[in-house]
């Protein structure tokens, strides 16, 4: 005998809610799906602007520092001589045309020959000031220690300016420059004894004193170090003026506002 089968029926109402779920499961899903679109675009988005905001921040960085250099490239010595020159270009072409016009008027031409003259000397100025930062960069001390690590670069100052910080006076003909913490212990009270011109001979070292400062000046060089009483270099360094006794002006020049040279116009 085969065993029966009973026919399983379903309620009506069954067959009406399958249909509704299974659209409310596939309008579920398509809502999680735009929420999973909606995210990742977003992702994406904010992913853009932080690289756009990136390049606007290392390009305005650039254009900084390209600024910067423009206008330190500006105050360089070679461009302030190339300026210097067309300057006094200008005014020779005045003076000639002054020259050449028979009713110039004398004053005019008087001021623009002391004009000249004055450009003339700050060209010299800034010829000898371009020289001394040649100098400056080759100089190589040997004492420094070296090693294989790639040194550090400073990046370039944001401000530069010169002040007028004082005057100092000469009576002597001649300055020095030293740390003040060495007058007490160091200085030799010693006799003026210089008769006439010192004969200078390489590599040396002058007494630290009023008399030792007097021949380093009067060598020939017109310079020369000062030692300590132990013998070495460095308690100071004597060199003459060339204008002789009275009133100097000194001028700072700072980086970022930190003095970084010193300059005393002593002719």
């Amino acid at each position: 005998m085969s065993a029966s089968r009973k026919r399983v029926v379903m309620p009506e109402w069954v067959n009406e809610v399958v249909p509704v779920v299974q659209l409310f499961l596939n309008a579920g899903a398509l809502i999680a799906g735009a929420v999973i679109w909606k995210l990742y675009v977003d992702n994406l988005k904010a992913a853009s602007a932080v690289k756009d905001a990136t390049i606007q921040n290392v390009e305005k960085s650039r254009d900084h520092w390209r600024e910067k250099a423009e206008e330190l490239e500006k105050r360089s010595p070679e461009v302030v001589e190339k300026s210097l020159a067309e300057r006094i270009q200008i005014r020779d072409g005045e003076i000639n045309r002054l020259k050449e016009d028979k009713e110039f008027d004398k004053i005019a031409l008087r001021t623009l020959e002391i004009d000249k003259a004055q450009l003339e000397q700050d060209l010299f100025r800034t010829q000898g000031f371009r020289a001394m930062l040649a100098l400056e960069d080759g100089y190589d001390d040997d004492d420094e220690p070296r090693d294989e690590v790639e040194p550090f670069v400073e990046e370039p100052p944001k401000s530069i300016e010169v002040s007028y910080i004082g005057e100092v006076a000469v009576d002597s003909g001649q300055l020095m420059v030293t740390d003040p913490c060495y007058v007490d212990q160091e200085w030799l009270q010693e006799r003026f004894a210089v008769d006439g011109e010192v004969v200078k001979v390489e590599d040396t070292l002058f007494h630290y004193s009023y008399d030792g400062a007097c021949r380093a000046t009067l060598n020939g060089d017109g310079y020369g170090e000062l030692a300590f009483q132990k013998g070495h270099a460095g308690a100071g360094v004597a060199f003459q003026t060339g204008w002789g006794d009275g009133m100097y002006p000194v001028y700072a020049e700072k980086h970022d506002g930190r003095i970084v040279r010193v300059y005393v116009n002593v002719g």
